[in-house]
């Protein structure tokens, strides 16, 4: 399948115009590295692949999650509880000659009807309504997705009593500090409209992290399995991030054109002061 018809079935792109205020239950996220130059097919060509040190590598991951929407913009509303799953690749975009680094989301399934429904025309999540069940009884935490697209259903369960900031043989990274910067010290998120060559990107309050890796774990994602195979991702797997009682504000965004001297610029100067 070509890369822009399988964007376009995964979901819609748009504007945000108000931002949205969310408390997250819990959220692991599954993490796999990856060769730079197989993980920039799976992105637009005006978006940069982030490497992971100077390992030739990125990451492609895909995140579980729990959580309620509290605000839509100023206005505080009933607490909306959804059930989520995201497949995200961790990139730098450009923006008024600025580059940032964010995550960009292939797809996004959400137990809620409300939540799924204006995400699904009024963000970049590329998201879709799905059905959901969830265990979390303080040793499981488990979460179904059946999808109406059989492509993006998914399951994980994760053991309560395996986390610990150990680092699980499988990492690349030095500690869970690095860990965390990496995976989750971000600017914010951002998407990409094939058809209209636009950008967005999100700018997110993000808190004080306080993770751990999960040693013990299930799962199955049919998105993941299908661009691993599909377009020969040579993925290898890195860890399972654990992280609850977490406050978010997901920023306002809307659609612009990709500003390439901006971002070749400001690559560039990254480059030349790393050290």
């Amino acid at each position: 399948m070509d890369i822009q018809d399988l964007h376009e079935r995964l979901g819609k792109v748009s504007n945000q115009p108000i931002s949205v205020s969310s408390f997250t239950n819990k959220r692991l996220t599954i993490n796999y590295r990856a060769p730079l130059d197989k993980l920039r097919h799976l992105v637009p060509s005006s978006l940069e692949v982030e490497e992971i040190r100077d390992t030739g590598m990125g990451m492609i991951s895909q995140c579980v999650c729990d959580f309620h929407v509290t605000k839509f913009g100023l206005l505080p509303i009933p607490k909306t509880h959804t059930n989520e799953m995201l497949c995200r690749i961790s990139v730098k975009v450009p923006k008024k000659g600025q580059l940032y680094r964010a995550y960009y989301t292939l797809r996004s399934d959400s137990s809620s009807r409300i939540l799924g429904f204006l995400g699904g025309h009024f963000s970049h999540f590329r998201k879709a309504i799905s059905q959901f069940a969830m265990k979390d009884n303080g040793e499981i935490y488990e979460l179904n997705c059946k999808a109406k697209d059989p492509l993006c259903d998914g399951f994980f369960r994760g053991h309560i009593k395996s986390l610990s900031k150990l680092n699980p043989e499988s990492t690349c990274f030095n500690d869970i500090q690095e860990a965390t910067q990496f995976v989750f010290q971000l600017d914010g998120s951002c998407g990409y409209h094939y058809s209209k060559n636009k950008l967005s990107f999100q700018k997110i309050q993000y808190p004080d992290w306080d993770l751990q890796f999960c040693h013990e774990f299930e799962y199955k994602f049919s998105l993941l399995d299908y661009l691993f195979s599909t377009y020969d991702i040579c993925p290898e797997f890195d860890c399972v991030l654990f992280m609850e009682k977490v406050p978010q504000v997901w920023g306002s965004t809307w659609l612009y054109k990709p500003d390439r001297t901006a971002k070749i610029q400001q690559s560039e100067t990254i480059e030349t002061h790393a050290p």
